[in-house]
């Protein structure tokens, strides 16, 4: 009965060392592909294509909203628009009727 776990403890000892070196090699190849992944360009490049999926996603769902709600979307549109516009309009109305004359002078 010696014999049996004498190879049983070899056997446990060759299994040790086949696993050590698997992780071994897993690690090795696990480091070289962070390494790769984390050069300069590459990240550049990961985060360029992260953010142009990040903007399609947007504009498809902002397009969305605009086909389900065409009426919502005109009227907040244009209420952008003139707040936006505010300033330039009183300008030209300010403008307006400092450079017209008055009809009851004439």
């Amino acid at each position: 009965m010696m014999m049996p776990r004498k190879n049983d403890k070899i056997l446990n000892l060759r299994n040790l060392a086949i696993d050590r070196d698997q992780a071994l090699a897993n690690l090795r190849k696990d480091t070289a592909e962070t390494r790769k992944r984390l050069k300069p360009a590459n990240l550049i490049t990961e985060a360029k294509s992260k953010f142009a999926r990040r903007v399609q996603k947007t504009g498809a769902r902002a397009i969305n909203v605009v086909r389900v709600n065409p009426g919502l979307t005109a009227t907040v549109a244009a209420t952008a628009t003139l707040i936006a516009m505010r300033k330039p309009i009183a300008k030209l109305i300010a403008n307006r009727k400092i450079s017209e004359p008055n009809p009851i002078e004439e």
